[in-house]
């Protein structure tokens, strides 16, 4: 397993948003997280970059702990996360913001040949390139914080809500890049998402996290009916649906 989350707790104060969550993806797979508002999945992905604490459990990487480590010592070891809200420097060229994802990289050879990929990848970045990045429209920016991702060499990258806000068709164009990122790079790729019917449709295994814990795991091709999701996602007692709101 390349990345193994196993049985974290995570508190803000003294709330608990996360209880007792494992998740394991493995080399060159797509897994994803989902959930209604507020189920934990942001703070498990913010708790793998080290961006939060688990108050109790354990996160390796490819057999080495990291938790309690720093983003940046994280993301040296590997993992570059895309968070929510498409972050881009506004001000910033499109090129300047990309090149803040080599900063941490000392293959300097490789660089070059790897910003050109991804100009290749997003066109629409290549055209760009010397605009502000707060001109780019949203998907435009969905396109450029996964390039910058992609520049800081990824073992693993971590997603969150790539679709937020966007019009269904850039949904289709971001995991039409991100399919072939799986497919040519082999990158292994974890992605929380609102919609099931999307993560479905991309995963290779899906986890169902409501009220800070898995409700529900499984590989994507035996939940295609959605039915146990539907039921995991919302939480069902005699019938009666409790919180949650999705799109299915």
């Amino acid at each position: 397993m390349l990345l193994s989350v196993d049985d974290i707790y995570v508190h803000y104060g003294r709330v608990p948003a996360v209880r007792g969550v494992s998740i394991g993806v493995s080399e060159g797979e797509i897994v994803c997280i989902v959930g209604p508002n507020g189920a934990g999945k942001s703070t498990t992905l913010l708790t793998i970059s080290g961006v939060l604490r688990p108050s109790q459990g354990a996160i390796s990487f490819d057999g080495d702990s990291i938790a309690g480590l720093t983003p940046e010592a994280v993301a040296r070891r590997g993992i570059s996360q895309v968070p929510e809200g498409r972050h881009v420097f506004t001000t910033l060229s499109v090129e300047e913001n990309l090149r803040l994802g080599t900063r941490m990289r000392r293959d300097r050879g490789e660089i070059e040949t790897d910003f050109k990929r991804v100009l290749e990848l997003f066109p629409v970045l290549a055209e760009r390139r010397k605009g502000a990045a707060g001109k780019l429209s949203g998907g435009e920016q969905q396109m450029l914080v996964i390039g910058r991702a992609l520049l800081t060499n990824p073992r693993i990258m971590t997603i969150d809500e790539p679709s937020l806000g966007l019009a269904p068709n850039l949904v289709d164009r971001v995991y039409e890049v991100l399919l072939e990122l799986r497919k040519s790079r082999g990158l292994t790729l974890l992605i929380v998402e609102q919609s099931s019917e999307r993560a479905l449709k991309a995963a290779d295994r899906i986890y169902v996290l409501r009220s800070g814990e898995i409700q529900l795991e499984g590989d994507a091709a035996e939940l295609q009916d959605g039915e146990k999701v539907r039921q995991a996602y919302f939480g069902f007692t005699e019938g009666v649906e409790h919180t949650g709101e999705a799109t299915f």
